[in-house]
């Protein structure tokens, strides 16, 4: 017997499945680490950017894998740069106030939460560049580059879902669509909200 499925009910499920992956957990174990510890190649690409003030670095766990991340102030503004195990860049990741963004796309951003969410408040935003080393280098230099790069926009709220709260970490691209969500577990709040 074969069944036919209206339009209406493939997008609800289609949508359903979208929104299903995007809804795990982060797991995520933070220590810090001696420079000494570092990969050569995440020590040289530091070197190469503005900062003037320590650098904390941490090795870090979580469920996509491990990483290296060095953690530092440029112009009372925090900076996280996140590299692989042998120290090439993955992303650098600037702190800003959510009122920076963009009215419109932060009206865009707010709207999607409030669709997720029953209250949520968002207690961290970053403006997260991904790109070439090289591209990235000169991004954090305050640079012009004519190489492409990816602006996203990564929010840590407390959020309640389900009568619930817990914090979440999301992800929107500079168009402000919905990229991931995560739910934080066993969260180390004072790493988190750096």
């Amino acid at each position: 017997m074969a069944y036919l499925f209206s339009p209406v009910l493939i997008f609800c499920l289609s949508i359903a499945f979208a929104f299903s992956g995007y809804s795990q957990n982060k797991l995520e174990k933070e220590y810090r680490i001696k420079s000494s510890e570092v990969p050569k190649l995440a020590l040289d690409f530091i070197a190469q950017g503005p900062f003037d003030k320590k650098i904390k670095w941490y090795a870090e766990e979580s469920q996509d894998g491990n990483s290296i991340e060095a953690k530092t102030i440029y112009k009372n503004r925090k900076y996280s740069i996140e590299f692989d195990t042998e120290g090439n860049p993955q992303d650098v990741e600037q702190k800003i106030p959510f009122t920076s963004i963009s009215e419109g796309l932060r009206k865009q951003i707010q709207n999607s939460l409030d669709s997720i969410f029953i209250k949520s408040k968002v207690k961290k935003t970053q403006k997260q560049w991904i790109a070439s080393r090289s591209t990235l280098i000169a991004l954090i230099n305050n640079k012009t580059t004519t190489e492409n790069y990816s602006v996203n926009y990564e929010l840590v709220l407390k959020g309640k879902k389900n009568q619930r709260y817990s914090y979440y970490e999301l992800l929107y691209d500079h168009s402000g669509s919905l990229l991931k969500v995560l739910k934080i577990v066993n969260a180390n709040t004072d790493n988190l909200l750096y």
